[in-house]
């Protein structure tokens, strides 16, 4: 504090009126803003692409919170603080350089390992509402070859693991990136978020929204098909899950989960990943 004092360091935003104005400190948030800008210039497109993943990889990990809070923020930290994860003093982050430059050359390795790895196959990431998307016009308008592969093999399966019922606000966890880069929030679609709790009416229109889900892609499945659901279901939801979209659990495996980022990982935890066929 008196280095801060001696020094003149400014560590708060003058404002606090959006998400990138409360949860990064000063010094941060202006590295942000001149390396968005400087991403700007770039004229090629796909190398902008991956300065915007890195940029958005770097900001996440730049909040200004405790490191047992990463996954529900809770209060922005402006000095020491004892972490309860790491169980030592740990400070907030004073500057993008360290993780901009870890990304860097993480985001690059991952691409050469997925250049190794890839093979002649499409891979597509469709972006809307799982409950009505019609995946077959949505695929048609990036690559009418795949459509045309699709309708007449259709597709297998299904491994996802939906969001858990009243646990995170998938929108507020990254309003960073839509705060940078101007992407549309639509807060109202999702499934199960935080805002909503876990209540009877929460669990109910969460069973109604996987459930549609699940029915509107079945338009698309194989007759055979198998779906691998991960979930945390400690409100026992998902046998009605499956019964509301016409499906039946033919199995269950319990996946341990051993590498948490929150502060009790301490305790015990373990999720469910359900295998559903058709019924």
């Amino acid at each position: 504090y008196n280095l801060v004092e001696k020094y003149k360091i400014k560590i708060k935003q003058d404002k606090n009126n959006s998400f990138l104005d409360k949860w990064f400190l000063f010094p941060v948030r202006e590295e942000i803003d001149f390396v968005f800008k400087e991403l700007k210039k770039v004229d090629n497109k796909d190398i902008k692409k991956i300065l915007a993943i890195i940029l958005s990889r770097t900001v996440r990990s730049c909040r200004a919170t405790t490191h047992a809070d990463l996954a529900t923020l809770k209060e922005p930290v402006t000095t020491t603080y004892y972490c309860k994860k790491h169980g030592k003093i740990c400070k907030p982050i004073f500057s993008i350089k360290g993780w901009w430059q870890r990304y860097t050359i993480d985001t690059l390795n991952r691409f050469k390992e997925f250049d190794r790895l890839r093979t002649e196959t499409f891979q597509i990431c469709l972006t809307g509402d799982s409950r009505t998307m019609n995946i077959y016009e949505e695929i048609k308008k990036r690559n009418s070859e795949f459509a045309e592969i699709l309708l007449k093999q259709k597709i297998k399966g299904i491994f996802s693991s939906p969001p858990y019922v009243g646990l995170i606000d998938y929108h507020e966890q990254h309003a960073y990136a839509y705060e940078i880069f101007g992407f549309e929030r639509k807060d109202e679609l999702e499934i199960g978020p935080l805002s909503k709790g876990q209540g009877k009416e929460a669990r109910d229109t969460y069973v109604k929204d996987i459930a549609e889900s699940l029915r509107n892609c079945r338009e698309y499945l194989q007759k055979n098909y198998d779906i691998f659901l991960v979930a945390n279901d400690k409100f026992n939801l998902y046998p009605d899950i499956a019964r509301l979209a016409e499906m039946k659990i033919v199995n269950r495996f319990k996946r341990p989960v051993l590498n948490r980022v929150e502060k009790d990982r301490s305790n015990a935890y373990a999720e469910i990943i359900f295998h559903l066929k058709e019924r």
